[in-house]
Parts: C-alpha cells; sequence; structure tokens
C-alpha cells in the first residue's frame, strides 16, 4: 500500500510538468522565448490554464504579459471557437512574436486583441466586468505598488464568480518576493476565495466573489 503521506520525489514533479502534451506551435514559441530572453510557464501551468478556462467556460480573458504568446497559446486552446483573448505587454518585439504564434495556430484575428503598453496604463481602458479569467504571468512587474494595482484592476475587470490566476509564485529561496503581499492580500481579502498551487512554478488561484 502506497503511503500517501510522502512528499513527491523529484522524479515525481518532472513527470507531472513534462505530462502534458503542448501544441507544436506554442512549443515553437517556447524556444523562440528562450531566444528572445524572455520568462515562460512550464508546460504544466500552461495546462492548468487551459483546463481552467475550458473548466469555467470562459468566454473572455485578459492576460498580463504576452511573451512569445507561450502563456496565451494554451489559453487560446481552452476557449471555445468564440471565446476572445486580449494580451497585454510592453514589449512591442514580443507582442509580434505573439501574434505570430497565433496565426501559426490558426487562430482568426478577431479572437486576440494584442495591446503593447505598460499594463498600468492599458488596464483602467478596458471595461468593467467584461471579463472571464485575468492570468498575471511570468515577466511581468507585480511588486509594490504596481502589484497592489493590478491587483485592484483585475478586481474590476472581472465578472462576479471570475478568476484570478497570478504565476510565477515560487523560485529557489521559496514564495518570491514579488508575490508575497499579493498572495497575502488575496487569502485576507473576504472578496476573493484564493488557492496557492505547487504546479510548475507555482500558480495562484483566486476567484472573485464580491
Amino acid at each position: 500500500m502506497t503511503d500517501v503521506s510522502l512528499p513527491p520525489s523529484p522524479l515525481t514533479w518532472a513527470y507531472a510538468d513534462d505530462w502534458a502534451e503542448e501544441p507544436p506551435e506554442v512549443a515553437e514559441a517556447r524556444r523562440r522565448a528562450r531566444e528572445m530572453g524572455a520568462p515562460v510557464p512550464s508546460r504544466a501551468v500552461g495546462a492548468l490554464l487551459r483546463s481552467l478556462v475550458a473548466a469555467t467556460r470562459a468566454q473572455s480573458v485578459v492576460e498580463v504579459g504576452s511573451g512569445t504568446g507561450v502563456t496565451g497559446g494554451w489559453i487560446l486552446a481552452g476557449l471555445p471557437a468564440e471565446g476572445a483573448l486580449t494580451t497585454v505587454d510592453p514589449d512591442s518585439a514580443l507582442q509580434t512574436a505573439a501574434r505570430d504564434t497565433f496565426t501559426r495556430m490558426g487562430v482568426s484575428h478577431t479572437r486576440v486583441r494584442t495591446i503593447a503598453g505598460a499594463p498600468r496604463a492599458v488596464l483602467p481602458r478596458l471595461s468593467d466586468g467584461a471579463y472571464d479569467v485575468v492570468v498575471i504571468g511570468p515577466g511581468t512587474e507585480a511588486d509594490g505598488e504596481d502589484g497592489h494595482a493590478l491587483l485592484a484592476e483585475a478586481h474590476r475587470l472581472l465578472s462576479p464568480g471570475g478568476s484570478l490566476v497570478i504565476t510565477p509564485v515560487f523560485g529557489a529561496e521559496g514564495m518570491l518576493a514579488s508575490r508575497h503581499d499579493l498572495v497575502q492580500h488575496l487569502r485576507d481579502d473576504p472578496e476573493w476565495t484564493a488557492s496557492v498551487m505547487t504546479v510548475g512554478e507555482g500558480v495562484v488561484l483566486a476567484v472573485h466573489r464580491p
């Protein structure tokens, strides 16, 4: 009989992280991200995002941190045919790479809105309560005032019952300092129901319950 109290071994973690099969266009975006020096989520985190948007039947998603389209590619793979993604990044070169990824996936340009600009400047222009999922992804500057500004925007943008995802959460020394205050806020705020998950590089999933 297996002792379920034992922690997973590094081999188990590696298996879980590599288990999901990545769409070839997303795998190419991952390779391109390495060339451009852009951070990317693990395949396990990508698969979780795909499952989340599918399970919640999300129709509209905002992503903060486009990268080369890795995270957005996983999100689009979970959205229904009429679902739409808005992705924001201050780096126009990364946005160009992300658009190329979505085109190679065969995603219509009418389903993806890419906006180049600082998230703190762009997000206030988006409509209140119009989104089912907000993703604050890798490469996002989310420390100090910036982090709390992004959290406030996510609160405003999400429809009741919508989901906020923050990743990464962990580094080599434990929880990332840039995420600590956000995670504590989500835990203590009664309008959020949050969990921290040890998937890939760590994920916070919070449900907006005003």
